[in-house]
């Protein structure tokens, strides 16, 4: 409040008097001073800018708080951990069950006897032809099965040996004065073995007989020189795997 006069008092805000009009002005502007220092801003009341200077105001800082949508849907359970791998050792033996053997296709072939380290000795089967037993066996026509004893070397096959003295085109018939059937044909000796009791002989080549009496010649000749050989009590006799009477009965 201004009161006019020489000696008036002006009161004015922030509890300053002015008692003289020389300086009331200078009150005045110091009133106005003090209340712009003591404004929150530090700004002029009058300019409207309650803040101050733009550098005044706090920076932002830009972060959005994000707002959590709510879940729809049942709640995924978390699935339990797998139990540890452990890898059995496996046991020292698996027992299995033994399959049976299959049956051996044929006759099983039994290794026939050698010389060993000594000579031996076998016999050869030839024909005394007409002569009616005197000197052998009879049989066929009217014939004799004369056996004529041979050596077999000293670890060799006595089976062998009697069917390569047997099967040769000259030999030990015509040094006995005997007939050999068997000495028209082209034939060798390939294999023999024991089948149990029975002598198995192959021979591979033709065959050739002389005629309708050297057939059972031909038969009882190999027949007999093969047991005598292998010690068997019957001979099966092969020629290129045919039996020895389907062959004769072709010729």
């Amino acid at each position: 409040m201004i009161r006019a006069g020489a000696g008036a008092v002006m009161r004015v805000g922030g509890g300053v008097e002015c008692t003289t009009a020389a300086v009331a002005a200078l009150c005045l502007s110091l009133a106005l001073c003090l209340a712009g220092c003591a404004s929150p801003g530090g700004g002029d009341p009058g300019s409207g800018d309650p803040g101050g200077s733009p550098a005044a105001q706090p920076a932002s800082t830009g972060f959005v708080q994000a707002t959590e949508e709510p879940v729809t849907g049942p709640i995924p359970m978390p699935l339990p951990a797998p139990p540890p791998y452990i890898n059995p050792s496996p046991p020292a033996s698996i027992p299995t069950k033994a399959s049976p053997q299959a049956p051996v296709a044929g006759p099983v072939p039994t290794p026939l006897p050698t010389a060993g380290g000594e000579s031996t000795g076998t016999t050869v089967y030839f024909v005394a032809i007409g002569d009616g037993g005197s000197r052998g066996v009879r049989f066929g026509c009217d014939d004799s099965l004369v056996g004529v004893p041979i050596t077999a070397p000293p670890e060799g096959d006595p089976l062998a040996v009697a069917m390569g003295e047997l099967l040769a085109p000259d030999g030990t018939a015509s040094r006995a004065g005997l007939y050999n059937a068997l000495s028209g044909s082209a034939l060798r000796y390939v294999s023999g073995y024991l089948d149990g009791t029975t002598a198995v002989v192959n021979l591979s080549g033709s065959l050739r007989p002389g005629g309708v009496c050297d057939k059972p010649r031909i038969e009882t000749q190999l027949a007999q020189t093969a047991v005598a050989a292998t010690g068997a009590s019957q001979a099966a006799i092969y020629i290129d795997g045919n039996t020895l009477a389907d062959v004769l009965s072709l010729r």
